[in-house]
């Protein structure tokens, strides 16, 4: 099945030169002459290739490579750019439409047999969806899996006014049942690179993962970009099986191997039938003096990564959808669900006598480490297309610890001042951790609010918007606030001596709908009548996720301005799917009418209703469920 097509756009496509192109028509019908006359590529280059940025007749690009601050300017003058506040500018873009299966296949990106894994079109990972900033987005998601449901979440998507398609079930949407298809729809008002994922029990760490690309500016220059790469750690049992791991706890399953970008190595014994190759490494191309942006996805199911390239410094410009002030490192921190990008010259700085370099993945401190620590070489960067031989390059020296990149190199271009809380910052404090005094539906589960969560798939939380009282399973906390902002503590020490958890542990936080601030980050317990005084309210680092230090805190503060019901988690999958989540009800009054409709997601409800009844004895909720839901 195709991926990808131009729902109501005919348009010439500029060269990665610049010039003129053939024209194309793609999608299932053709546009009046108007609306062929009244867009304009805009963008020569390209992640993939035949891709153009597409904007209104008489808008211009101000983007080229000695000036990406830049991006696109109207014909009123108004120009898009590094500086421009992406929660209220938006260019005006064209409709990206794209069609997406998922599906169990048989794969082994290490040479090793993986044969209950889930994909995307066939693929590991999935497909890239890019677009450009300002455009709409629109993605068919049909579900082909023979006993799963399944949902897309765009994580780090804003989803202004599109609240039902953050695709998390038992949150905004019911599963998509076999068979069935929901339509994804919303708008790029941010820039920058990030990935989609299934929000379905633990569908990711088997597959349903891949890249999501939307161009726009840097905040420095370079000449080659590549499309968004993944790093993940890789199980070869069905993640689902080895959840059990984690119910019987406390240790979560150690990976098999580590991917970049779906490439990777383990080895195994050849008598072995599953042992089917040797795997292969990711290898990309460097030409002298030449600066490559490069873009990356921590998509790990619980594994921190500390990532360099050998004698090469890299150059950060972006965290998370965040611009920043571009700062160099030799080693980056990537936590769960975080994303970089960064700018390399092609310079080494000890150059070897081959010409290769090992790109290295290595598993950090809290991680629960990889069965083969060989795999922490994973990529090589080549000077010469024609080489083949393995790097004679050495490492970096640095630390394993799990750290976020140090808070004072985080600074936002768009910067931030953070007032005062609207709401009880007490009230909104949370001990997270795994909970020692209690079974959940049979077992000790890690949790927020002392309450695991524990989702019906079948009921929603956003039909039910008229509710003044909640399952507490749902964990749901009410943010009925309109302005200014508010605050969250969470805190992986104890505040309850009543009620002791087990606190040993670092946690990547993940907020859907919003980028929030990070207010203070500390690895010394919680003080609620002192620490307060240490946050930082002016343009402190801002992103949408962020590690919990072990026995730590963090304090963060978002703007209240997003109606919807938003997750909070943490993106160890193995944390997420024991109940380590809570929902945000902001501006609950507001969302309805925020959404308009919500006539696809109740068909969604009505086709996994009518799945589940037809195979009682592939899934059953009440007998089969044993996570979370996230």
């Amino acid at each position: 099945m195709g991926i990808f097509k131009h729902s109501l756009e005919a348009f010439v496509l500029f060269s990665s030169l610049g010039s003129f192109t053939s024209a194309l028509t793609l999608g299932p019908r053709t546009p009046p002459a108007r609306t062929i006359l009244e867009r304009t590529p805009v963008y020569p280059r390209q992640a993939s290739p035949g891709f153009a940025c597409s904007y209104p007749s008489g808008w211009t690009s101000c983007n080229d490579a000695d000036n990406r601050d830049c991006w696109v300017k109207a014909p009123d003058g108004t120009q898009y750019d590094i500086n421009s506040d992406y929660e209220t500018l938006t260019p005006s873009g064209t409709t990206r439409e794209y069609f997406i299966e998922i599906s169990e296949k048989d794969i082994s990106p290490d040479g090793y047999s993986k044969p209950l894994a889930k994909v995307i079109n066939g693929t590991y990972p999935g497909p890239l969806i890019e677009a450009c900033w300002g455009d709409d987005i629109v993605v068919h998601v049909t579900n082909q899996l023979p006993d799963n449901g399944t949902t897309i979440h765009w994580h780090g998507i804003r989803q202004l006014n599109s609240n039902e398609m953050d695709g998390v079930n038992g949150v905004t949407q019911c599963p998509i049942a076999q068979g069935s298809t929901f339509t994804y729809s919303f708008k790029a008002l941010q820039y920058g690179h990030s990935w989609y994922h299934s929000h379905y029990s633990l569908q990711y760490p088997d597959g349903v993962a891949g890249p999501l690309l939307i161009h726009g500016p840097t905040s420095a220059d370079w000449d080659e970009e590549w499309a968004p790469v993944l790093l993940t750690d890789w199980v070869h049992e069905s993640a689902f099986e080895l959840f059990q791991t984690e119910l019987a706890g406390p240790g979560i399953p150690v990976a098999d191997s580590l991917l970049f970008d779906g490439q990777g190595h383990y080895t195994c014994d050849s008598s072995d039938p599953q042992c089917v190759g040797t795997g292969s490494y990711f290898n990309r191309t460097f030409e002298a003096g030449k600066r490559y942006l490069i873009r990356i996805i921590n998509a790990s199911a619980a594994t921190h990564f500390v990532f360099s390239i050998d004698n090469h410094v890299m150059q950060v410009v972006s965290a998370d959808f965040v611009p920043i002030q571009p700062y160099n490192t030799t080693a980056l921190e990537i936590a769960i669900g975080q994303r970089y990008s960064i700018i390399v010259e092609a310079t080494p700085d000890t150059p070897t006598t081959d010409g290769n370099y090992w790109i290295r993945t290595v598993s950090a401190g809290c991680s629960n480490g990889v069965h083969d620590t060989a795999n922490y070489t994973t990529g090589i960067i080549r000077y010469d297309d024609n080489s083949t031989a393995l790097p004679s390059s050495s490492a970096y020296n640095f630390v394993t610890a799990c750290a976020d990149e140090p808070y004072a190199n985080l600074i936002p271009i768009v910067p931030w001042t953070v007032g005062q809380p609207q709401n009880n910052v007490t009230n909104n404090t949370y001990e997270v951790g795994l909970d020692t005094t209690q079974d959940f539906h049979g077992y000790l589960r890690w949790d927020i609010l002392n309450q695991p969560m524990w989702l019906d798939f079948s009921n929603p939380t956003i039909l039910n918007l008229d509710n003044t009282t909640w399952n507490p399973e749902y964990c749901v906390v009410d943010y009925d606030y309109t302005q200014g902002f508010v605050y969250m503590v969470l805190t992986a020490s104890a505040l309850y001596p009543d009620h002791q958890k087990f606190t040993g542990a670092t946690h990547p936080i993940h907020l859907h709908g919003h980028d929030f601030a990070i207010l203070a980050q500390n690895t010394t317990a919680y003080d609620p009548a002192n620490s307060p005084a240490t946050f930082n309210f002016n343009n402190p680092p801002r992103r949408d996720v962020a590690l919990l230090p072990s026995n730590g805190y963090l304090a963060i503060a978002f703007k209240p301005d997003n109606p919807g019901v938003w997750l909070l988690h943490c993106h160890i999958a193995w944390h997420a799917s024991s109940g380590l989540a809570l929902q945000i009800l902001e501006r609950q009054s507001e969302i309805a009418g925020s959404i308009g409709s919500l006539d696809d997601t109740k068909s969604t409800c009505t086709g996994w209703d009518t799945w589940l009844a037809a195979n009682p004895t592939v899934f059953n909720p009440a007998q089969d469920q044993d996570d979370s839901g996230i």
